[in-house]
């Protein structure tokens, strides 16, 4: 868990580069690196890491390394959260400075939901304001509502906003329910085991009926889709409250309609439970 006023500390840097290396949307990661003077390798590594940050202590500079091996093709959404996340590492000056002056040992970055690592979690929220900054992010939505003429929110709205920042589906759906512009409840599943929860702060505070690391409830449309034949729906479905949350009594938030969209990784295998109210 990264403090709040460290989080503030990390975003404004984060955005004030991305205002600065911008095209519409999109953060120009390479423009940054090259401002920098800092070299990006991509290159094979097999299954050793991600990406990482290293300090040539002969040459005096440091150098980005990226591994294709594990998908992080160049300008790919998945290498460019990996390079943004190692110059995160770069452009905190706790770590940086760490480095350079062996405070901190060079280690392995991964992609990693269930992050513990105080600097990893600091790495990746950087990457994320950096790829993501909120006004631009916040922004989008209601300009995607003007384009497609639609008012009604879906998981075509997490898709759009992706595609729009050139960011993986996961991390904009974290993004998304930190800053975005509608109350939603996610949950990240794989093989009927519930991964790791998004929540925005304005989804009411319902116990949920499932823990992570066990099954997810049976009655959603995720749990369906593990448990039963031919049950893989992507479209929007209505569902009620208590199949996922246990409701406090006289809670008349649960009178609204609630919605359940599925959105399955094929690649990596994971599915996303995206909830919602009217």
């Amino acid at each position: 868990m990264i403090q709040t006023g460290r989080k503030t500390q990390i975003s404004k840097l984060a955005e004030y580069i991305a205002n600065e290396f911008s095209d519409k949307n999109l953060t120009l990661l390479d423009e940054i690196a090259k401002f920098e003077g800092l070299p990006i390798h991509f290159d094979n590594y097999e299954d050793a890491f991600d990406g990482m940050l290293l300090y040539d202590t002969d040459n005096k500079d440091f150098h980005i390394h990226i591994n294709i091996d594990n998908g992080n093709k160049q300008n790919s959404k998945r290498g460019r959260f990996t390079l943004a996340h190692e110059l995160g590492h770069f452009f905190l000056d706790e770590h940086r400075l760490g480095l350079k002056y062996g405070l901190l040992e060079p280690h392995t970055s991964f992609h990693n939901i269930n992050q513990k690592s105080a600097i990893e979690l600091e790495a990746d929220y950087f990457a994320s304001c950096l790829l993501m900054p909120k006004d631009k992010f916040r922004n989008f939505s209601a300009e995607y509502r003007k384009l497609t003429g639609s008012k009604k929110f879906s998981i075509d709205t997490i898709l759009s906003i992706s595609n729009s920042f050139q960011t993986s589906v996961l991390s904009t759906l974290i993004r998304f329910g930190e800053v975005g512009t509608h109350e939603i409840f996610a949950v990240i599943s794989k093989d009927n085991i519930a991964k790791w929860f998004v929540k925005s702060t304005d989804f009411p505070n319902w116990t949920f009926k499932f823990r992570i690391g066990n099954a997810v409830p049976q009655t959603t449309v995720a749990g369906e889709y593990f448990t039963k034949e031919n049950s893989k729906y992507s479209g929007i479905q209505y569902i009620s409250a208590d199949d996922w949350f246990y409701i406090p009594i006289n809670d008349n938030r649960a009178d609204r309609q609630i919605y359940e969209q599925c959105y399955y990784s094929d690649s990596y295998g994971y599915v996303i439970s995206l909830i919602w109210f009217d």
